[in-house]
């Protein structure tokens, strides 16, 4: 979403909600409803810039991704003081 496209929402949202009151028409029913209208354009905000701040750029075509070389397996270690302890 565009940014100035947001904010020109918002802009609309509070010159609508000043007209109103300046108008005298701000009831509880109409808070209620702009209350719904500001809430949805938050999350509409949030919803616009997430899919930016989760994602990762790709990796560039041709570029080659190093495999991981696996370390060679060691030997497990015994205490030396006690030797090898058996069960019965």
């Amino acid at each position: 979403m565009l940014v100035k496209i947001y904010w020109s929402i918002w802009a609309l949202f509070l010159i609508a909600s000043f007209l109103l009151f300046a108008a005298g028409a701000v009831t509880a029913g109409v808070l209620v409803g702009l209350g719904f209208i500001a809430f949805g354009l938050t999350f509409m905000g949030m919803i616009g810039v997430l899919p930016a701040m989760v994602s990762h750029p790709s990796h560039e075509k041709g570029a080659k991704v190093q495999k991981a070389v696996a370390a060679p397996a060691r030997q497990p270690v015994h205490a030396q003081a006690f030797g090898r302890l058996k069960s019965a």
